[in-house]
């Protein structure tokens, strides 16, 4: 048996992307980039919540109405059928990441609490 991290990791990326929601997420996307106008949709959206998101992480004061203004966006864009598959499929494959993670960090904290 190989203990190899890395031939680990790469076993791990493998078995990611033969899971449903990463498939589920690669098809959804495949079917946006078909479409410049929802594309194009969805790439405003991101960069208004990354301004958002950026203004946040650096501590500066973000606007009630910036962050109405992104759910409201989110919102619209749900509506749309490529969009609002991109948004599920996202949160599908972000719990799934999420997940292992936490397995990753559990099984690792052991060692080096304090």
């Amino acid at each position: 048996m190989n203990d190899n991290p890395y031939d680990k990791a790469h076993e791990l990326v493998r078995a990611i992307q033969a899971d449903e929601r990463y498939r589920r997420l690669a098809v959804a996307l495949r079917l946006l980039n078909a479409n410049p106008e929802a594309k194009k949709k969805l790439d405003l959206f991101r960069n208004l919540q990354m301004e958002v998101n950026q203004a946040e992480l650096l501590g500066q004061p973000v606007a009630e109405e910036q962050v109405q203004q992104v759910a409201l966006e989110y919102a619209k864009l749900s509506r749309n059928k490529l969009i609002g598959e991109v948004f599920d499929a996202e949160a599908g494959f972000i719990q799934l990441f999420s997940d292992i993670q936490q397995i990753i960090q559990k099984g690792l904290e052991s060692e080096f609490a304090l």
